[in-house]
């Protein structure tokens, strides 16, 4: 079977230096590699596409007149399936409209005709600091997810942003959960291209990043050092369907456990809620999954648990914080053996 394609996503709302962003990266681009590209304009007169040079090993797909998070859904599919029958590239980068909302493309890559031909990496978003103060779009909710839902977050145009917008911007990234694999500072959109290659399967990030942390990784043999006054950077192996990655550290009187689940697993929303509802001893539960097409952020302080959608789709997470050790094995096999319904059972409207 061929190697899957890289696929990746450039997302940020207008103004934020995509298809800047996009020309240095062809830049960086391996001269042995062929790239498709599919550039996505709100509007019927595509100009974005005209920045991009006209090469042999780039394959340039215009998509205007609409977002193909929505409108333009069936034209993004139709283009892929005519990529993928008609074309040979070695990478994929998609740079939807600014006003678009990333998932439902995600949702669309994550089909089974073309599951088994893209290999979706990570979901890349530019932000320029300065929009942090606009009070109109601070609120807009397709801004929001879109650094929701970005694996990794380029604040661009840093050259132009003041101080406050940085540190704005900074602490934004910091609140977020689940946390960002990489974030940077930049300008002109330039960035590593190292940073496509990023895996989708991130790590938790310690709640505790001034403590002296304690690993404990299932499907992981090998043992970890103790890196005083560091957050938890150990590598455990993928979590597979059914078989989480569960994490472990303690500090500042507290201890967290966290798992992370296959990005295929599936949970049943009203066993799910029961669980984490009953879950005695915990003083804060945070967590976001998957409960078929629609994705739930699970919030619990104390006994007081709220949820909302979400637009984050790299996989289904979610962290514990209590005073003293629960009986994390006993979690685990309840998590596990809601996956194991999850598929078949109805997903009640929240």
């Amino acid at each position: 079977m061929a190697s899957k394609i890289a696929t990746h996503l450039i997302t940020g709302f207008l103004g934020s230096g995509k298809t800047t962003a996009i020309k240095a990266l062809i830049a960086q681009k391996p001269a042995d590699e062929n790239w498709a590209i599919i550039v996505n304009e709100f509007g019927q007169v595509g100009v974005d596409q005209m920045a991009i040079e006209t090469r042999d090993d780039l394959q340039l797909t215009p998509l205007a007149g609409g977002c193909v998070c929505c409108q333009l859904g069936g034209e993004l599919y139709a283009s892929l399936k005519t990529l993928l029958e008609t074309q040979h590239f070695d990478r994929l980068l998609i740079e939807p409209t600014g006003m678009g909302h990333p998932a439902g493309i995600l949702d669309t890559l994550r089909k089974p005709v073309f599951k088994q031909h893209l290999d979706l990496r990570a979901v890349i978003c530019l932000v320029d600091p300065r929009q942090l103060a606009d009070v109109v779009l601070n609120q807009d909710q397709t801004f929001l997810d879109q650094i929701n839902m970005a694996d990794v977050v380029v604040a661009n145009k840093v050259d132009l942003a003041a101080d406050q917008d940085l540190t704005a911007m900074d602490s934004l990234i910091e609140s977020l959960y689940p946390p960002k694999q990489h974030y940077l500072h930049t300008r002109q959109g330039v960035f590593d291209m190292v940073l496509l290659d990023c895996v989708r399967d991130g790590l938790f990030q310690s709640v505790f990043p001034a403590s002296h942390p304690h690993h404990e990784t299932h499907q992981h043999a090998a043992d970890h050092p103790h890196h005083p006054h560091a957050a938890v950077v150990s590598e455990p192996s993928q979590p597979e369907p059914c078989r989480p990655v569960r994490q472990i550290s303690k500090g500042l009187g507290r201890v967290s456990c966290g798992w992370i689940f296959h990005p295929d697993d599936i949970f049943p929303f009203d066993e799910l809620e029961a669980l984490l509802a009953g879950i005695d001893g915990a003083e804060r539960i945070k967590g976001a999954f998957r409960l078929g097409l629609p994705w739930v952020f699970v919030n619990r302080v104390g006994a007081e648990m709220d949820y909302d959608h979400i637009s984050y789709r790299r996989d289904s997470r979610v962290e514990i914080i209590a005073q003293q050790p629960l009986d994390w094995d006993a979690i685990e096999a309840e998590l596990i053996r809601l996956v194991e319904i999850g598929v078949t059972s109805p997903y009640r409207k929240l």
